[in-house]
């Protein structure tokens, strides 16, 4: 696999200029009921995994300044751990109840960028939320996280490239 590309105004322009193919496909996608959830999600993660090999997140970390962190009450205690502080310190340092739940969430992290990374690191890396272990997750259910993943694939080379890999590898899909 030659270099891809991750300079993120690149990724950002292209995404742009893309979208309309990603919202046909996500269309298609949708709408055929001859392809299961199953299939569908072993076709993606064939695309995903080696561009998820190929690119490496600590030269970007463009998403931790960027995106909301949604939390579960598990993510502070790992957090609180990984910290060396009280659960209820960690809550109330970090834990933004209210603005969650506006959006039907438990617990957002206050603050962007995260307030745990330094440089394009992770200081909490082993101990960091669900929401940034899964990131970007792609399966299972890719038809129905393509909206999230349209919207993403501007702020993420990885995302990016696996919408255009599954776009320009569809009509495999169907043979």
């Amino acid at each position: 696999m030659q270099p891809l590309l991750t300079d993120l105004n690149a990724i950002a322009a292209l995404a742009a200029q893309r979208r309309d193919d990603f919202e046909v496909m996500r269309y298609q996608l949708q709408y055929n009921d001859d392809l299961t959830d199953t299939a569908l999600d072993a076709f993606v993660d064939a695309i995903a995994a080696p561009i998820v090999a190929a690119i490496d997140c600590t030269q970007c970390a463009h998403c931790c300044r960027v995106l909301d962190v949604y939390l579960m009450p598990d993510d502070v205690s790992r957090l609180a751990s990984g910290l060396q502080q009280p659960t209820q310190a960690v809550t109330k340092r970090y834990v933004h109840h209210q603005a969650a739940q506006q959006v039907g969430e438990w617990g957002k992290l206050r603050g962007k960028p995260c307030p745990f990374l330094r440089g394009k690191l992770c200081n909490v890396y082993t101990h960091r939320p669900q929401t940034c272990r899964l990131y970007p997750q792609f399966t299972p259910d890719f038809r129905w996280v393509l909206d999230d993943l349209i919207d993403g694939a501007a702020l993420c080379p990885i995302i990016y490239h696996v919408l255009s890999g599954v776009h320009e590898q569809m009509d495999a899909l169907y043979q």
